[in-house]
């Protein structure tokens, strides 16, 4: 009886044993395959990241520093003291002037960046809009690199709108990225850097540099005006006719339709144009000889002290590529005066204080320049005499070069930075610096 019960014991015990090897055998294939199944998964390759440019251009290298003169709070060269409220990296090199310090910061140049770009766009705007905008940058601090602006303190450039806004807002975690994801890389035109203008808004159009006083097309042929959508608009831009037909109206494939600054308003009263031609002229013509002039009978000279007394009309007598004003005559009861080009343009017909109606239905406050130079005059009249202008324009800024916010649309509807790039740049390539 024992050795009966010891003989089923044994084989339920074999049995059981075999059952427990067959489960862990199983179980052994299942992790295998579970395992297998995620090795599979993990090879899977990710997208190709993008390739750097493999062109180099050698100066001024991948190493490049720049030198930012720092302007002091009035806008001026001199600063009281050596002390500054903001840290800057790099070095500072100071210079002992009268009444003060001319001071330089000296960095390198994609440290420079990290400070330009969310200066001049808008962290949140989307990534490739971002990139598109450092390698605008870089390229731009690129070209003014070739020689200095301030040659008596060797600074390539300063701190203001005059050049790039450097270390008005803090470095970004989003515009960091842009331009470690695209460091190095530059546009060229043929075989040089190009010069990268950039602005705010357009209104439905660009123009080239013809626009400033130095201004040369022919040196700069990928700053060329285009119709900023998909439309055409069958019209020639400078006349004043097609022009204000053109600004008067929207048009259904324009890119920035949607923008606040598309289209815009306001009213400029003769009273403010007087004040702003008492304001701007005579300091104007010290830095503009050719873009400020008086009637002298049938020529316009350099004004000297030339006043024009009560401003009585103004008027539009040209036009340059895409549309924007490029000479105006303001006539006052004392004399006339032609002025050229965009900027000196803008501050005549500035509306400091005044209101200006946006595109999408709100009110800002103007300021000392107009919001652009694409515009049209309509006069308006109390008491059967003309009381001032109102002024119907369009985008924002000098209108050469990227629209900053078509740039932001075009990344929002799944465009590249290097297509944004070729869109608003003609005949450009990317390229990378490289060792000098």
């Amino acid at each position: 009886m024992d050795r009966k019960y010891i003989r089923q014991k044994a084989v339920l015990l074999l049995f059981m044993t075999g059952v427990l090897l067959a489960l862990l055998t199983m179980g052994r294939e299942k992790e295998q395959k579970h395992r297998g199944e995620q090795a599979e998964i993990l090879e899977i390759p990710e997208d190709e990241p993008l390739e750097s440019p493999q062109e180099v251009w050698q100066l001024p290298g991948e190493n490049a520093v720049i030198r930012v003169l720092l302007l002091a709070e009035d806008g001026g060269l001199i600063h009281e003291d050596q002390e500054l409220d903001t840290d800057y990296a790099g070095e500072l090199d100071y210079y002992e002037e009268e009444g003060g310090w001319v001071i330089v910061n000296e960095l390198p140049l994609e440290e420079y960046l990290r400070w330009v770009v969310p200066s001049e766009m808008p962290a949140y705007y989307s990534m490739e809009a971002l990139k598109a905008q450092a390698v605008c940058a870089r390229t731009y601090a690129v070209w003014h690199m070739q020689e200095y602006a301030y040659p008596e303190y060797e600074a390539h450039v300063d701190d203001s709108v005059s050049f790039q806004v450097y270390h008005n807002l803090e470095s970004q975690e989003a515009t960091d990225q842009a331009v470690r994801e695209t460091a190095g890389q530059i546009m060229l035109y043929e075989d040089m850097p190009v010069k990268a203008y950039y602005f705010a808004t357009s209104c439905g159009s660009t123009t080239d540099e013809m626009i400033w006083e130095k201004g040369d097309r022919t040196l700069t042929p990928y700053i060329a005006g285009r119709i900023v959508g998909d439309q055409g608009t069958g019209k020639d831009l400078t006349s004043e006719e097609d022009f204000a037909d053109f600004i008067m109206s929207k048009h259904a494939g324009d890119l920035e339709i949607g923008e606040p600054w598309y289209r815009w308003n306001c009213y400029v009263p003769l009273e403010q144009i007087t004040e702003n031609v008492k304001t701007w002229a005579k300091a104007r013509a010290a830095r503009s000889a050719d873009g400020i002039l008086f009637q002298k009978e049938e020529d316009y000279v350099f004004p000297g002290e030339a006043a024009i007394g009560a401003v009585e009309s103004v008027e539009v007598i040209e036009r340059n590529t895409g549309g924007a004003v490029q000479q105006i005559l303001i006539h006052g009861e004392d004399g006339t005066l032609k002025i050229k080009y965009e900027y000196n343009i803008r501050l005549m017909l500035g509306l400091p204080g005044g209101r200006i109606h946006k595109n999408d239905g709100t009110d800002d406050e103007g300021g000392s320049l107009l919001p652009s130079g694409y515009f049209v005059l309509e006069p308006q009249e109390e008491d059967g005499e003309l009381s001032g202008y109102r002024i119907y324009g369009g985008g924002l800024g000098h209108g050469a070069g990227m629209s900053q916010n078509g740039a932001r649309i075009m990344a929002e509807q799944g465009g590249g930075y290097e297509e944004i790039l070729e869109y608003f740049y003609d005949g450009i390539r990317l390229a990378r610096l490289g060792e000098t």
